[in-house]
């Protein structure tokens, strides 16, 4: 059994290939089945650490399929989908539980991408108990690298045009496979590896915008900043000697930190933030939304853009109080100067709404998802230059 395999089973195939595509994205190797028989004989011979498994299956049930697994022995961790009603996803899951097996949780159908993603999250990280000494390896060993994920500027016309991307750390553990951020980036906060593993990133940012700039290719990048490094006063400097050391415009970095990480330790965090808005630095105020600011605070940050939480994003075409949110804080950021960034966007519906409320960016696996640097400056000119 590999850490990151997994099994689907759903009678749907174009089910089973958009849970694969989820899955393959965030490092598992998958296998799907469409029927019972098929899952069986998988299931002995892929031995996968997750399972996926529809509860209400033509000719037989995911009832009957806890029993089997439960029988075998099955140490997998068990995701029950349905578009049953939610009291028999319930039912099923405590059976499972009840025999012993390991539930992992229960999706309605239709579910929602993110809901997806969070749960296979929770499953690597149950399974990937990473240590202090683990991340300094990754660290001294190369382990880790960056993905960037586009973000498009929304033009006249229907046009997009791609000019910077998100970087996005990733960790190829060598027993794990690949260990998504949520399951390192609170141990290297709570062990005071987060400077060590920021300083990896943004020196692997600056290495690569030279890299681009020597190629001609004009790409920006966007780094996540943790609130611990809000409260040192020489940051800015260093962060602007990285820069000049690769002879890099300041101006092609943003940084994106949080709402509530913006408005903690008001004073200092003010100082900062001025300082790197002073050399030219952008600033972006990241899942707005989500905390808690006050209006006055917000207008006193010297923030230049604003990233609409991807959580009021991603069903605003269906859902009007998601509208209604994502027009206020679309006025809000445009009346105090601020470019508007909407993250999370997974259907043209949605697309074509936030271009009319006025959103200038937007950032989604619409779009594309995180990829490796070699991928990004070919994937933006194929974007940015389409065939006739």
């Amino acid at each position: 059994m590999t850490l990151n395999s997994l099994l689907v089973l759903d009678d749907e195939p174009d089910m089973c290939e958009f849970i694969k595509d989820v899955a393959v994205d965030m490092g598992f190797d998958v296998e799907a089945a469409t029927n019972h028989d098929q899952f069986r004989r998988l299931y002995r011979s892929f031995s996968p650490a997750l399972i996926v498994l529809d509860l209400q299956m033509p000719h037989a049930d995911g009832i009957e399929l806890l029993r089997f697994l439960a029988a075998s022995g099955c140490q997998s961790r068990i995701l029950l989908v349905s578009g049953m009603d939610p009291r028999v996803l319930a039912t099923a899951r405590q059976l499972g539980v009840s025999r012993g097996l390991k539930m992992l949780g229960t999706l309605s159908k239709p579910f929602a991408l993110e809901d997806l993603e969070g749960l296979l999250k929770k499953a690597v990280q149950a399974d990937q108990a990473v240590t202090e000494d683990d991340l300094k390896r990754a660290l001294e060993d190369g382990q880790l690298a960056v993905h960037y994920q586009p973000k498009a500027r929304l033009k006249d016309s229907a046009v997009s045009v791609i000019e910077e991307a998100e970087a996005l750390v990733r960790w190829h553990h060598p027993a794990f496979g690949l260990v998504m951020p949520g399951a390192f980036v609170p141990l290297a906060e709570k062990t005071g590896l987060i400077g060590p593993l920021t300083d990896f990133v943004l020196h692997t940012v600056a290495a690569q915008l030279k890299a681009w700039q020597d190629e001609g290719v004009e790409l920006s990048v966007a780094v996540n900043l943790a609130p611990q490094l809000l409260t040192q006063l020489q940051f800015p400097d260093h962060l602007a000697r990285l820069l000049d050391k690769y002879n890099v415009a300041h101006s092609r970095l943003t940084l994106e930190i949080t709402e509530s990480a913006a408005m903690s330790d008001t004073i200092r965090t003010l100082d900062i933030l001025a300082r790197f808005r002073v050399k030219d630095i952008g600033l972006s105020i990241d899942d707005f939304g989500t905390g808690y600011s006050s209006l006055v605070e917000l207008h006193r940050a010297p923030f230049n853009e604003l990233k609409v939480d991807k959580s009021f994003v991603m069903d605003v075409d269906q859902n009007e109080d998601s509208e209604i949110i994502v027009r206020s804080i679309v006025n809000l950021a445009h009346n105090l100067g601020l470019c508007v960034c909407a993250e999370g966007v997974e259907s043209p519906a949605a697309l074509e709404l936030l271009r009319t409320l006025g959103c200038e960016k937007i950032q989604g696996y619409l779009l594309s998802r995180p990829m490796p640097a070699t991928q990004l400056a070919s994937f933006a000119l194929r974007h940015n230059r389409p065939s006739d």
